[in-house]
């Protein structure tokens, strides 16, 4: 049972993943998301850059810490950026979000439908996704990547002066409020070489469709990922899965369940390893096809104790190192190809950051995350110079440029005549 904390919140990934169910439309039921059969293998690629990202941020499993995050914020917020890729800055960024295969036109149009539909899912469940573009006063943006993220990603677009502290204000007001306030700031000091904020924003909040009773939550026994045994309050009922599955592959029992919200158009899949196992264990050996093998419906109506810990934490991270990690090294280079953000070009990606919230109790959830994608100018080439091979140089008059004196260095030995 050891190192279950992270896994938890692996699970709580799930979220946002969409539930591919039929549905009968009823009105107080909610309905399914509608997808063409291209968009739903974008979500397979989602789901595939969501394991991609959760094992990068997992490392080798030694944090103690918590972790949280919203692949599909951080998609978002890049999919906005991509539409001002080029070249091989592009091709780095497809690989990374598991956007190739993929047209633009594609990839925008899926995510203005889960920006369109997915508050509309369930009348039970708040879904808030918000999208905003802010840029540096003077700073001259190709009209078209504002017109491509503002009808795509609703983007709100804003220009502002980045020398003046309300600028920072005005960003971090924006995310706080389409958050409900449980991301308050995700901008910190803006940079001198800042010239763009590509921000998303989600927030998620819902019942359980089996709702716990708080008066059997009481402290339990949790083993950390160190074998260290603490004290939590843990939750506690029977519980009627939207499906449930036992893997006992590898000789290892992995527990897989599906606990829904409201009417079951979200849920939260949570993934126990074997006791003898532990997260980092159970990360290394999930791929696509197992992921797939565990997601495909098992048919509810189970339903048994469950014990589940009360969460209440926030995450923040910088996404950097895992991007490049995962193929977007271009991105953040100076030589990366944004020209379709600027035609002037010289801007990369300088840094990519996301916090996240979750709380889950006896009736439900509620989490919301924010990721910003800034852009700035690219670093000088370096000036050194190093005269270690023959060389011309001439002493001239500045204010006419006029040559009083010119020669060569072959060898800086030479005496001369």
């Amino acid at each position: 049972m050891a190192r279950k904390t992270s896994l938890l919140f692996l699970s709580l990934l799930a979220i946002g993943f969409v539930s591919c169910k039929k549905s009968d439309n009823n009105p107080d039921t909610g309905k399914a998301l509608e997808l063409t059969s291209e968009e739903q293998l974008k979500v397979a690629a989602d789901n595939a850059f969501t394991l991609k990202l959760v094992k990068q941020l997992n490392g080798n499993g030694t944090a103690t810490d918590n972790m949280f995050v919203s692949p599909l914020s951080a998609s978002f917020a890049l999919g906005m950026t991509s539409n001002g890729a080029k070249g091989e800055t592009l091709q780095g960024i497809n690989t990374a979000m598991e956007f190739t295969g993929f047209s633009q036109a594609a990839i925008n149009t899926y995510y203005n439908k889960l920006i369109t539909q997915l508050p509309n899912l369930e009348p039970n469940t708040e879904v808030n996704i918000a999208n905003s573009i802010w840029y540096k006063q003077g700073f001259e943006v190709v009209p078209s990547f504002i017109a491509t993220n503002t009808d795509a990603y609703k983007a709100k677009v804003q220009a502002l002066d980045f020398g003046s502290a309300s600028a920072k204000e005005q960003m971090n007001q924006w995310v706080s409020e389409q958050t409900h306030g449980k991301i308050p700031s995700i901008i910190g000091n803006v940079p001198g070489n800042a010239r763009m904020y590509l921000i998303n924003a989600i927030y998620f909040k819902s019942i359980w469709k089996n709702k716990f009773n708080a008066a059997d939550t009481r402290k339990m026994a949790f083993v950390t990922n160190t074998g260290a045994t603490v004290q939590a309050d843990f939750m506690s009922g029977r519980v009627e899965y939207g499906s449930y599955f036992e893997d006992n592959g590898n000789n290892k029992y992995t527990q897989v369940a599906e606990l829904p919200y409201a009417n079951g158009r979200y849920s939260m899949v949570v993934i126990l390893p074997d006791v003898s196992s532990n997260v980092n264990e159970l990360l290394a050996g999930i791929d696509n096809a197992k992921w797939n093998k565990w997601m495909k419906p098992m048919g509810g109506g189970i339903k048994d104790q469950v014990f589940f810990p009360k969460l209440k934490f926030s995450y923040s991270t910088r996404l950097n190192d895992a991007l490049v990690a995962m193929g977007m090294g271009k991105a953040f280079s100076d030589d990366a190809d944004f020209t379709g953000i600027s035609a002037a070009g010289g801007i990369a990606i300088t840094e990519v950051k996301q916090k996240a919230y979750v709380e889950v109790n006896e009736q439900g959830t509620e989490a919301a995350a924010a990721t910003s994608v800034e852009v700035g100018v690219t670093a000088a080439p370096p000036r050194d110079l190093k005269l270690n091979r023959p060389f011309v140089f001439v002493i001239r008059e500045n204010s006419s440029g006029l040559i009083l004196f010119a020669g060569i260095v072959n060898n800086p030995l030479l005496m001369g005549n």
